[in-house]
């Protein structure tokens, strides 16, 4: 179609050409839907919508027919067509409300058409409309006021209120009887619900405890309930409305509004709408003031990405939003509807109402240290941490060595006492290298001091950073812009495969501690490395090292005071008695290390609350024994194990050694033979060779015979070979 042709049902053939012919702009378009008077006519008229035979949809009037169906129906100020499918089942209706003084009321009075455009379109509603039922007090407010200004159009209204009577009669005479009765409490039939859901009120969902503003509901396959609706929430940088949505299941007979899993709130006991009004309110509060990040404790059930179902987490843990936006983009992320922004980051606290506070959500964003992963967490279970203040104070090694990390981790958070590289932006970092044996306390010495200065520990290890030079660039670059934005601690625990001395062959290990080296240049966080051995340790690290701290064998006073230490924690009745009792001696000569120490007075502690003559967790000395017992058979059987793979590597050792030494005396005696049988061989060949020249010896009459032969024959061979030099002439006589 050329883009000057218009659908002839379109043009207003009424206007004057006036003899002139326009042809830059089309002729005026005119609404075929918009009629004079359209509307103003105070009745209702009803059709029905069938298929016919063809498959096509045709519309008749209901009741009687109008010599003009169509202009007869636009004049009306209401009509409702009843839809039927295709096997003349009952489908939906659709109310068509034309009258300008009723739209002009519910644009008034119904948010949902507050911007509706109601001088060229006019509102047809598909279903029940139950706006009207809802906003029937506004709209009667609304009537009344306007039939003493205008009887006519007051008288529309009117009408309009009494079509709603009429459709809801049942519903509202049931409505009144379970819901409204002053001396009961409100109960209603699943399929009536819908009564008792006004778009704006706030819905509770008991199971989740969590509170949102209702928007619309619709019924799934003619059973269960879905409601709609909308809470606040925050991405990172703003706060606005996200989309929630639940069911409720279909249900025999009447139920207590108060018993549904998505309860109308303005339906609770007044009692326990204020208990929960207050608790909602404090928990929006606090959910504004988790914007920033913090530093808190976790103790619940939360959803650890990428895992989509729900994980019991005991942790500390950093709620950042903007973080979790920046480095955890691969985790779902918050989106907030579009023009429903209500506050900037900093507006908030002025602007939130009693209301919003309610409406806030119960998710907050964040990274979970014990886990290492980005989570959702929910914000009842988060507190406040204990920090262990004794911590660091009961590490066993000198205090002079406490004092200098202490010193040097004062100094790093003191920006007057900054040093900087030549290259900006390098040698800010402060590095700590702990070694020695395992369990003697250097990942406790870690543990301590981030207690002590109250921040965040982030762990590393292998495992987390994997062992290509990809992922372990990746991992490093992460987790250090984590550190620097979150003030915290780094431990990368047990280092050595990105310690170990480079070597010319093994090209992706060098890849590995150069990049560590490289990354390592531009932190500017405090980063501590344990490591078991550094007698394979690249030299390019010690100029690296702020301070090295070597962690000895522990010793018998340290290992009672180590027992002393976390009995304490577990039980300090319990450590003090076995002290007096000279019980913590005896299990010092135990050559346990510092974890060991740990587990074993953790499981006596767990045997001592599970008996049922120590309820009150005391824990005895036959406890201890009773968790070291298991122990100490299972290193005698480690020990046994270990003796004989080393007596089966000595027995193969010996066995090689003489297995060589025999193969050596082999070779030696076939050497040996093999000179003997050459000199007999020698020797036999002489025998031959003398038996040889004696058989074919001449007499001496044949010697003689032979010499004058000879010298003829020379004579003659000389003159025939005058021209052969001499020496290819000689003659060899044996």
């Amino acid at each position: 179609m050329d883009s000057l042709t218009i659908a002839p049902a379109l043009i207003s053939v009424d206007a004057p050409l006036d003899g002139f012919l326009d042809w830059g702009a089309p002729p005026p378009l005119k609404n075929p839907n918009m009629v004079e008077e359209a509307g103003l006519i105070c009745e209702t008229v009803s059709f029905d919508s069938f298929y016919n035979s063809s498959g096509d949809r045709f519309i008749l009037p209901a009741g009687q027919k109008y010599k003009d169906k169509q202009k007869r129906g636009l004049k009306s100020a209401l009509s409702v067509t009843t839809h039927w499918d295709r096997e003349h089942d009952f489908s939906h209706t659709v109310l068509d409300i034309r009258s300008p003084h009723m739209k002009a009321a519910l644009k008034a009075t119904v948010p949902e058409y507050a911007s509706f455009n109601i001088a060229n379109k006019h509102i047809s509603i598909r279903g029940g409309p139950w706006c009207l039922y809802h906003y029937r007090q506004e709209l009667r407010e609304y009537g009344e006021k306007l039939t003493k200004r205008d009887y006519e159009a007051g008288m529309h209204v009117h009408h309009l209120l009494s079509y709603m009577w009429e459709t809801f009669s049942n519903e509202t005479l049931n409505f009144t009887i379970w819901a409204d009765d002053p001396l009961g409490e409100p109960a209603l039939d699943h399929k009536t619900l819908w009564m008792v859901y006004r778009p704006g009120d706030i819905v509770f969902m008991r199971e989740k405890r969590l509170a949102f503003s209702f928007k619309e509901m619709s019924r799934l396959n003619n059973s269960d309930w879905k409601l709609f609706g909308h809470h606040i929430d925050f991405d990172g940088s703003e706060y606005g409305f996200r989309e929630i949505n639940v069911s409720i299941k279909a249900y025999d007979g009447y139920k207590l509004l108060r018993e549904l899993n998505a309860a109308p709130f303005n339906r609770l006991p007044e009692s326990e709408q204020q208990a929960l009004k207050k608790e909602l309110m404090a928990r929006g509060r606090r959910f504004i003031g988790l914007r920033e990040k913090q530093y808190l404790w976790y103790d619940g059930k939360c959803n650890l990405w990428p895992d989509s179902s729900q994980t019991a987490v005991k942790s500390r843990i950093v709620v950042d939003h903007m973080a979790y936006k920046t480095w955890g983009s691969r985790a779902p992320e918050v989106f907030l509807e579009d023009g429903k922004t209500k506050f900037g980051i900093d507006a908030v606290q002025e602007k939130i109402s009693e209301k919003e506070l309610m409406l806030c959500s119960k998710a907050v964003l964040g990274y979970c240290l014990k886990d290492n992963r980005w989570a959702v967490f929910d914000i009842d279970s988060i507190s406040d941490i204990s920090f262990d203040s004794e911590a660091f104070g009961a590490l066993m090694f000198p205090e002079e060595q406490k004092k200098q990390i202490l010193s040097l981790v004062r100094v790093h958070e003191d920006d007057r006492l900054g040093f900087d590289d030549f290259v900006k932006g390098k040698g800010r970092g402060m590095v700590f290298l702990l070694y020695g044996d395992p369990g003697t306390g250097k990942t406790l010495t870690a543990e301590g001091i981030s207690d002590h200065c109250k921040k965040p520990l982030l762990r590393l290890d292998a495992s987390t950073l994997g062992t290509s030079v990809g992922s372990v660039e990746s991992g490093l670059t992460k987790t250090f812009k984590l550190a620097e934005r979150w003030q915290a601690l780094v431990l990368l625990d047990e280092a050595d495969i990105y310690l170990e001395q480079r070597k010319s062959k093994n090209l992706t290990h060098n890849g590995l501690v150069s990049v560590f080296l490289r990354v390592l240049e531009y932190y500017q966080g405090i980063l501590f490395l344990t490591t078991n051995r550094i007698n394979s340790f690249d030299r390019a690290f010690m100029s690296r090292i702020h301070l090295a701290l070597h962690y000895p064998p522990l010793t018998h006073h340290s290992r009672r005071e180590l027992w002393y230490l976390f009995l304490k924690r577990a039980s300090p009745d319990s450590a003090e008695s076995l002290r007096q009792a000279g019980a913590l001696d005896k299990f010092a000569n135990e050559n346990l290390n510092g974890r060991q120490i740990k587990n074993l007075v953790r499981t006596a502690s767990a045997l001592a609350f599970s008996s049922d003559s120590s309820a009150d967790g005391r824990i005895s000395q036959e406890y201890i024994e009773w968790a070291l017992q298991p122990m100490k058979q299972f290193e005698t059987h480690m020990a046994s194990v270990f003796q004989r793979e080393q007596e089966g590597d000595r027995h193969r050792r010996e066995e090689s050694a003489v297995a060589e030494e025999d193969q050596k005396h082999e070779l030696q005696d076939d050497e040996d033979d093999g000179f003997q049988r050459s000199d007999e061989e020698e020797y036999e060949e002489d025998e031959e060779e003398e038996d040889n020249l004696e058989e074919n010896e001449p007499t001496p009459m044949e010697q003689h015979d032979s010499s004058s032969d000879q010298s003829s024959d020379d004579e003659d061979d000389e003159d025939e070979d005058s021209d052969t030099p001499p020496a290819k002439r000689q003659r060899v006589d044996y």
